[in-house]
């Protein structure tokens, strides 16, 4: 992975300039492809393949994975914490005298019999669980062109230059309004758009649409578009108004969806919840510092038989704990850098690009013609390579049936 970061790194400082701004807000628009592949290089983590057979190759290739992973996100502090409790453990054995060792055993067990009155399985089940879920309707209100777009390309008829220009600025508005939501959210979006000139020199809006905007006006670029579509209507190039109804539809659905977003981000989860949570998962093993040290076993029989020097399955419940909670604090705000976070600059790029595509398209329609199995007599006949003809399948069928 740091290789392939690397290579991109050095085509990216290679690469041919598209624009170049000048002054404060000076940035450098590279080449979409370097900039695309420095993306999928270093932001989500997609497994999927890994885990399309439920087998221990499966499970062996997801678990010893680095980037986005359990032992990522909890290497330091369980670090720090082994630093401590060996420290401890080393005073307790060769620096304590006699009477020094019997107060640090009972501190000891007094953090062991008390530490676990924290609730902390029932506090990261229910804070994990609230995170989770307002991420996934994060994810879903993310905002795809796609329907506007073959809304647009169907319902707006023409083949003149104004027709186009049309189609395509209700596509470019709309996208607009992503962009906006998201530089107001997204630290990514925010630094690669850090002004509204670099929206015009990146082809957003013209100068005379930029004096017009405000930094939180998400509703005046779907309003744009709203009032194209009703220009194209009275100039005939919209048949029905149904048609009007359809994409004023979409349109409002997708700046609802992207304006929702904003709004997360506006209100988070109480911040006491999060405190609480936190420090929760940090305080329980604080104690377990000095609680799960290991001391005279034949004084006290209830540690245990073993002395042993590492706390092997202490370091197994920090890892799972403090795992769960970083899931939580890595999806709490997907806005962000981490591994896992949106691919916020993806998802604008594709939106801008797949939008105009589909509105603009090729030129090419195809003519009905006669299917492969018009003259079937006796359904259609499936074709199967060779490898899949004999996998066994399941189809529908009643549970009744053989009764």
């Amino acid at each position: 992975m740091y290789n392939q970061i690397s290579a991109v790194k050095s085509e990216i400082r290679s690469a041919r300039l598209v624009h170049v701004f000048t002054g404060s807000d000076a940035i450098n628009v590279l080449s979409s492809g370097a900039c695309s592949r420095l993306l999928r290089a270093a932001m989500t983590v997609t497994y999927t393949g890994d885990v399309a057979n439920a087998n221990i190759k499966a499970f062996l290739k997801t678990i010893f994975r680095w980037k986005g992973s359990v032992w990522k996100a909890v290497y330091m502090e369980l670090l720090i914490w082994s630093v401590c409790y060996a420290i401890l453990s080393v005073i307790y054995r060769n620096a304590l005298s006699e009477t020094q060792r019997d107060l640090f055993e009972k501190v000891a067990l007094f953090c062991y019999k008390y530490g676990d009155f924290i609730p902390l399985t029932f506090m990261l089940g229910f804070y994990v669980n609230l995170v989770v879920q307002r991420w996934m309707k994060m994810f879903h209100n993310l905002g795809w062109i796609d329907d506007v777009s073959l809304l647009t390309a169907s319902y707006i008829q023409g083949a003149d230059e104004k027709a186009r220009m049309i189609r395509r600025c209700i596509v470019r508005y709309v996208c607009l309004v992503q962009v906006m939501v998201f530089r107001a959210i997204s630290i990514g979006i925010r630094k690669r758009f850090p002004t509204f000139d670099t929206l015009v020199a990146s082809g957003y809006m013209t100068p005379a649409e930029r004096a017009s905007l405000g930094e939180s006006q998400f509703y005046l670029p779907a309003r744009w578009a709203m009032a194209l579509v009703r220009s194209a209507r009275a100039e005939g190039r919209i048949h029905s108004d149904q048609a009007v109804q359809d994409l004023f539809r979409e349109i409002t659905d997708f700046r609802t969806r992207v304006v929702a977003l904003w709004l997360y981000d506006w209100v988070p989860v109480p911040l006491v919840y999060t405190q609480v949570v936190f420090l929760t998962v940090r305080m329980y093993f604080i104690l377990a510092i000095m609680g799960r040290q290991y001391i005279d076993v034949d004084k006290h029989p209830i540690r245990g038989p073993v002395d042993a020097y590492v706390p092997f399955f202490t370091v197994l419940q920090f890892t799972f704990y403090v795992g769960w909670m970083k899931v939580a604090e890595a999806l709490l705000n997907p806005f962000g850098d981490d591994d896992d976070d949106f691919e916020c600059n993806w998802v604008i790029d594709r939106n801008l690009q797949a939008g105009l595509a589909i509105v603009d398209g090729d030129g090419f329609q195809p003519d009905p013609c006669v299917d492969k199995f018009w003259d079937d007599q006796h359904g259609v006949f499936h074709m199967y390579t060779a490898e899949t003809v004999n996998v066994p399948q399941n189809p529908i069928r009643g549970s009744a049936v053989d009764a």
